[in-house]
C-alpha cells in the first residue's frame, strides 16, 4: 500500500486501507439492503500522550470482535470519573471503544463512545432524525516489538480511559490513536417495517470490528 500511486482519501499522502462494517436493513419480507451512507468515512489520528511513535512498516491491527457473543457494559454508561477497576479491564475498555451515536442536529449532541450497543429501530426512528454514527476507537498502546499478532490485537492495548489515559504495563509505547466515524442515513427506513443489523447479521452491534 505504501508504494501505491493513488488513493481515494482526501489526504493524498494517505495510502492506508480502511474498512468498516456496513449497516444493513432487514425487511419483514426477508430482503436485505445496505443503509445509505452519508458522506465518506472519517479517520482521525489523535496524538494522545507523550513520545508517540509512528506506525512502523508492516504494522497491522484490528479493533472490535466479529465473533463476540455478549457484552457487559452498563446502560447508561458509567461516567468516566467513576470508573473503577472493573471498568478498566482490557475486556471492558474494548467494549467501551465501540459507539453508536444517535444524531439529532436540532437537539443535544451525544458524546462520542457513550452508547455501545446498536439501538433498536423504534428508538432510532423516534430519536435519531439525522441518522446513526458508528464509532470505533483503536488501541493506542503497543508492546513496542510485534508488528502483528495471531489475533491481530494482542500486541496492542487501550489506555485506561479508552481514548486517553495511562498505558498498561508491557504496552508503554504510544502510537497514534485511530478513531473511525461512519454516518448511516437510517431515516430512509423510518416508515418501513424491519430492523437494522450489521453486515455479519449482528442486531446488537457487539460484533462491530474495523481494520
Amino acid at each position: 500500500l505504501v508504494q501505491s500511486n493513488c488513493t481515494t482519501c482526501a489526504v493524498l499522502e494517505d495510502m492506508s486501507a480502511y474498512w468498516t462494517p456496513p449497516l444493513m436493513f432487514f425487511h419483514t419480507n426477508g430482503t436485505i439492503e445496505i443503509v445509505p451512507q452519508i458522506g465518506g468515512m472519517l479517520i482521525y489520528y489523535f496524538l494522545f500522550g507523550d513520545r508517540i511513535m509512528a506506525f512502523p512498516p508492516g504494522f497491522r491491527m484490528i479493533a472490535g470482535d466479529a465473533g463476540k457473543q455478549n457484552v457487559s457494559v452498563s446502560l447508561p454508561d458509567t461516567p468516566q470519573s467513576l470508573w473503577g477497576p472493573d471498568e478498566k479491564t482490557p475486556k471492558a475498555l474494548a467494549e467501551k471503544a465501540i459507539g453508536f451515536n444517535c444524531l439529532n442536529y436540532g437537539g443535544s449532541a451525544e458524546g462520542a463512545l457513550t452508547r455501545h450497543l446498536l439501538p433498536n429501530k423504534s428508538f432510532i426512528d423516534s430519536n435519531c432524525p439525522d441518522g446513526l454514527r458508528l464509532e470505533l476507537m483503536f488501541p493506542s498502546c503497543w508492546n513496542g516489538v510485534s508488528l502483528n499478532a495471531d489475533d491481530h490485537k494482542s500486541h496492542v492495548a487501550y489506555p485506561d480511559l479508552v481514548m486517553e489515559g495511562i498505558c498498561p504495563v508491557d504496552y508503554e509505547t504510544r502510537i497514534p490513536a485511530l478513531f473511525f466515524e461512519t454516518i448511516w442515513d437510517t431515516s430512509v427506513f423510518r416508515n418501513t417495517s424491519g430492523h437494522f443489523l450489521l453486515s455479519n447479521g449482528d442486531q446488537t452491534g457487539k460484533n462491530s470490528h474495523h481494520s
